[in-house]
This record gives structure tokens, sequence and C-alpha cells, in this order.
């Protein structure tokens, strides 16, 4: 997250770096108007401590030079740091400058803390969407194994039903000799087939086949 902020007519870039704020030694040079080979060399004065590495980063750009191109070297420069480089400027302007550049931190940071709520607010909206599709989930496995325990069951009492049926059908298609003659002087005596069936408790396959063998 880069802003780009004006101050004393200068483009001055606030960068965003590991939630942190930074303005660049450039900037602070051409804001007030200072030599930026003094801003570098009042950096390099300061104590070569834990402060100055966290709130200094050095770094460096390719820039042209009259004719010549070549490497500068320029910091990084957080919100604590440019406190303390710019403490010593003094004047009306300078005071002013300095407003400008601590209200343009505050900017960045109140935008930082907007973007990690609304990180937070997703995050959590995402933790909410992921329950709800959980609970649907073991919902739906629960549903599912009822369902095939539903259907286990059915093909139970279907293949019972079945083997019922099968048992009744040879039951009904066994005849003895006696039931045989019976069926045989019943369908000679002008009963049709459907009738010989309700009258004698037998199924169709059995009275069609004694049939058949009388013919």
């Amino acid at each position: 997250m880069n802003e780009i902020i004006v101050i004393n007519g200068q483009s001055v870039e606030f960068e965003v770096v590991n939630s942190g704020v930074f303005t660049t030694s450039l900037d602070v040079a051409n804001v007030f108007e200072k030599r930026h080979d003094n801003i570098i060399a009042q950096i390099r004065a300061l104590p070569n401590d834990e402060f100055r590495y966290l709130n200094f980063k050095e770094t460096e750009r390719t820039a042209k030079f009259g004719a010549v191109v070549r490497s500068e070297p320029y910091y990084k420069i957080s919100r604590d740091g440019f406190s303390l480089l710019v403490m010593g400027f003094t004047g009306q302007k300078a005071y002013k400058w300095k407003i400008e550049f601590i209200e343009a931190f505050n900017k960045m940071e109140a935008m930082i803390k907007e973007a990690k709520n609304s990180d937070l607010n997703l995050q959590s909206k995402f933790a909410e969407i992921l329950s709800a599709l959980k609970e649907k989930s073991n919902e739906a496995d629960e549903y599912k194994a009822k369902y095939y325990e539903s259907l286990e069951n059915e093909v139970k009492l279907l293949r019972q039903v079945a083997n019922q049926s099968k048992k009744e059908l040879i039951y009904n298609t066994k005849l003895s000799k006696s039931e045989k003659e019976n069926i045989i002087n019943l369908y000679k005596s002008g009963l049709s087939q459907a009738e010989i069936c309700r009258k004698t408790s037998r199924s169709d396959t059995a009275v069609r086949n004694a049939i058949r063998s009388a013919l």
C-alpha cells in the first residue's frame, strides 16, 4: 500500500512495509529544502543500534547525475525515525512541514488499521461460512447414512418378499397326481383356465402345465 501526498509542493511517497509506514530521506530532503547528502550524513551519524536498524532502512536507487547514471543510496524512514531526524529543523516553515508529515503518517496508519479490521471481519465471516458448511456437510453425511441404511433395509425386505414369492410359486406349481387329474377333468368339462385357477386355488402356471400335459 503506497500513497502520494503533496507537502511543500513536493510529491512525498508513503509506503507500508510490514505494517509500518515509511517515507524516504529523498523526500525529507526535498520538502525541507536540504541537501540529500547532508541528510544521509546526519542519519549515518546516529548510533548504530536497534533503533536505527528498525527505523532507518538503507537502500539505493539508480539515478542520472548529469550525463552519468549511477547508484545513489537513500533511506526509508519510519515515523519515529522521521521525528528524530527533523527534531533539529527549526523555523515556521519547518514546523508546518513537520505537522504535514505527521498528519500523513497518521492517515496511513489509520488506513492500515482499517485494512486490518476489514481483514479480521473477512476472516471472521469466512470462519462462519466454513463452520456453516461443515455443519451442512455433517447433516448431509448423516442424511446419506440414513438413506443408505433405509435403502439396505428395503433391499432386504424385497429379497424376503422375492424368496417368499418363489417358495409360494414353487408350491403352487407342484401338483399331486389327483390334483392334475382334477384340473384336466375340469378343463374337459368346459371351464376356462382362469375359472380352474379360482376353483382349485392353484396358480395360473400350475394349471397351464397340467392342461398341457394332457394335450
